[in-house]
């Protein structure tokens, strides 16, 4: 589905890992729609109340994380500086009882079809019968469809912040 943003940039690898721990790990919880004729992914969403745990699963073999760091260090510089920004920014950036969107994307040829509203609003029904209270969600500022898809079903932008290379929204939504 094209650029997931930064794992996307690290690497098939990463991805593959990161989504393998997310459906080992019983907190995270997730969406995705297929397209009938097809068995297509159209898309998905992923949600975690603890993203930052999520994402340091990606270090538990060290052999691999190493190897795989390695690469993106001498392949791709910019994605493993950003690797750090982003792991120093993402911590504290929870509250208790709540959950982040932490993936949510539309296959681009099935945009436009309130895809992504549905997905997300399927994570927020979730969260709530888990009994979280609130969903965060960041989007970079140049990503219209998304913030209107997730400002469509409730969310507003709590701050608009920095992170390296990326510009990105904060949102919130009580569930």
């Amino acid at each position: 589905m094209g650029d997931a943003g930064l794992l996307s940039k690290l690497g098939y690898p990463f991805v593959l890992r990161y989504f393998e721990m997310a459906i080992k790990d019983e907190r995270a919880f997730g969406f995705y729609a297929l397209e009938n004729e097809t068995n297509e992914i159209m898309g998905f969403s992923l949600a975690s109340p603890e993203p930052s745990a999520l994402t340091s699963n990606l270090t538990r073999d060290r052999t691999w994380f190493i190897q795989q760091i390695l690469k993106v260090l001498f392949t791709r510089p910019l994605a493993f500086l950003q690797m750090i920004v982003s792991s120093i920014t993402i911590q504290g950036q929870m509250e208790e009882n709540s959950i982040e969107c932490v993936y949510f994307t539309v296959d681009p040829k099935f945009r436009g079809r309130h895809l992504g509203r549905s997905l997300q609003k399927a994570l927020m029904d979730e969260g709530r019968k888990r009994g979280y209270k609130k969903i965060f969600a960041s989007i970079e500022t140049w990503n219209k469809a998304s913030l209107l898809a997730t400002q469509a079903n409730g969310f507003t932008i709590a701050k608009t912040f920095r992170e390296g290379i990326y510009h990105r929204h904060r949102l919130e939504s009580k569930l």
